[in-house]
């Protein structure tokens, strides 16, 4: 099989042409915002329609002979690398010019650095030689920034490049990994309190486990236990559900794990009352969970019946019989296998199984859709 018709190929490039579309359609309106406060400079962006590779030409040229760029030099730069990747080329092949860039993103104007680190976001949009140019000369930088939460938009932008480069570029995720950058993603996550900065080291890791066989099973593990205790969101459940793919079912066993059981059960108790269909991915997630825990131990069975039973706030027949109703068939087919199991393998404990059916008698109650019969 050619490498380049891979599916984990085909998941990376998938995943680069969705991260391009956010950079397109979500950034430059909030990387605005940002700018608003650099007074004539956001007056003078604001005719900025098209630049030219002749333009980008002489720009690159200009900045490499001065050894540092004005403000509207970095405005009109990005804006050019956003309209065209034969921008990003012709700036690229001008040796010396992105490390002008770097050394404005290290100083210590806020302003100035937004605008280095906007820049060199959109250059990330490039392709994997530019990302790799990228990681080498500004990966160190990038990663220190996006340590600190006290600038939120420049930590933000940081991030956004991280998973450019990420997402497209195998040479310069690798840059990166040498770094630290997994060290340092683990460490934010476990201790990050907003979620809007947790979704950004999420997503960052989510990419990076694209490359599994650079990931230590030690890592994968600590990832997961960064949110034992927490509660739980849709970009944590998509993450935790991959570090479980990629995880060793021996590890399931342990207790950091055996939390996030009761955490999944809190999740679905928490999205009851709102519209499921919304929440179907998340929903299915969490039943997966569920169910890889239920098949690595049959002792999860009764933690998942004595915590339903402790909580009293979850009726797994409710929540069956309402995704039913919406016609979320993949998820009742997946829930009606882990009832299943609960069921037959809860025989071991009877009396627990028959406590908890007083409560919850999905084996009566369920009402299963037709096209699953």
């Amino acid at each position: 099989m050619n490498v380049d018709d891979s599916p984990l190929e085909h998941i990376r490039t998938q995943k680069r042409y969705e991260l391009k579309w956010e950079q397109k359609t979500h950034r430059k309106k909030e990387l605005d915002r940002n700018r608003a406060g650099l007074g004539e400079l956001h007056h003078s962006i604001g005719v900025i329609e098209h630049i030219s590779e002749q333009e980008i030409k002489g720009l690159a040229g200009r900045i490499k002979r001065r050894k540092r760029c004005d403000p509207l030099d970095l405005v009109r730069l990005s804006y050019g690398f956003q309209q065209s990747r034969e921008n990003i080329s012709h700036f690229i092949r001008t040796t010396g010019a992105i490390n002008v860039i770097v050394k404005e993103l290290t100083g210590h104007d806020y302003n100035l650095q937004l605008l280095a680190a906007e820049c060199l976001c959109n250059l990330s949009l490039g392709d994997d030689v530019c990302c790799e140019k990228i990681a080498n000369f500004a990966g160190t930088y990038l990663i220190a920034l996006a340590e600190n939460p006290n600038c939120r938009p420049l930590q933000q932008t940081c991030f956004w490049t991280l998973q450019n480069i990420v997402g497209s570029s195998p040479k310069g995720s690798k840059l990166l990994f040498t770094q630290g950058l997994v060290v340092v993603l683990v460490r934010l996550l476990s201790t990050v309190t907003d979620q809007e900065a947790a979704d950004d080291i999420i997503l960052t890791i989510e990419l990076a486990l694209n490359y599994e066989q650079d990931i230590e099973q030690n890592t994968i593990s600590q990832i997961v236990q960064c949110f034992a205790g927490k509660e739980l969101h849709p970009s944590s459940l998509r993450l935790l559900y991959k570090c479980y793919g990629l995880l060793h079912n021996d590890l399931l066993l342990h207790s950091p794990f055996t939390n996030i059981i009761r955490q999944c059960l809190d999740y679905l108790s928490s999205i009851m009352d709102r519209h499921l269909p919304t929440c179907a991915a998340s929903i299915l997630l969490s039943i997966r969970i569920l169910a890889l825990h239920v098949v690595a131990n049959d002792n999860c069975i009764e933690e998942v019946l004595q915590y339903q039973l402790h909580k009293r706030t979850l009726k797994f027949s409710t929540l069956f019989n309402n995704c039913a109703k919406e016609d979320m068939l993949p998820v009742c087919k997946e829930f009606l296998w882990l009832l299943g199991q609960i069921h037959s393998k809860g025989e071991r404990n009877a009396e627990l199984l028959r406590s908890y059916l007083l409560f919850d008698n999905f084996v009566e109650q369920i009402s299963v859709p037709k096209a699953l019969l």
